[in-house]
């Protein structure tokens, strides 16, 4: 399968994680009860801040996240958009570290990028991810992912087989 061409600054940044994916963060770390970067359409969760209801993720406090039944959230999941990582990487290396749950963001392996030694680097349980194909696109996303994942103190590298084929292997 040909992978497809870079459009630095002129990709679509809204593609959808796949639910799969989603069904294997939930077996692993327990369901996402909150989406810090979603549209109404394409949320994994059922609380998420959007920027159609005039909710700015970056600008909202992420220690204190509350679900739909207004209990504290336990697993939040950030897809955010690639073009600009390092925002939602330093918010997660500021506030969710040391926090008594889960949150998970789903970006490409830039181990090269500045953001990624200053804020993932040392900083989460960052694990490399099998390539997947993304709500939208038409083939593959063409670079290696990663799961960072912050919370209770938790640091570390590894790789995650996370499709069922792998896990039954």
């Amino acid at each position: 399968m040909a992978e497809p061409k870079q459009k630095p600054g002129r990709s679509k940044q809204d593609y959808g994680t796949p639910d799969v994916f989603i069904e294997a963060i939930a077996r692993r770390f327990g369901r996402p009860d909150f989406d810090l970067a979603a549209t109404a359409a394409n949320t994994k969760a059922p609380a998420f801040f959007t920027l159609e209801s005039g909710q700015d993720s970056l600008l909202q406090d992420w220690t204190k996240l509350r679900n739909e039944h207004d209990e504290a959230v336990q697993v939040a999941f950030l897809n955010p958009p690639f073009a600009n990582i390092r925002p939602w990487a330093a918010k997660l290396d500021a506030e969710c570290r040391f926090l008594p749950r889960w949150t998970l963001m789903l970006v490409p392996a830039s181990m090269g990028s500045l953001w990624w030694r200053d804020h993932v680097l040392h900083k989460c349980q960052a694990d490399g991810v099998t390539r997947m194909q993304f709500v939208g696109a038409d083939s593959l996303y063409p670079k290696d992912l990663a799961i960072c994942c912050y919370g209770f103190g938790v640091t570390g590298s590894g790789f995650w087989q996370w499709t069922k084929e792998s896990e039954a292997a």
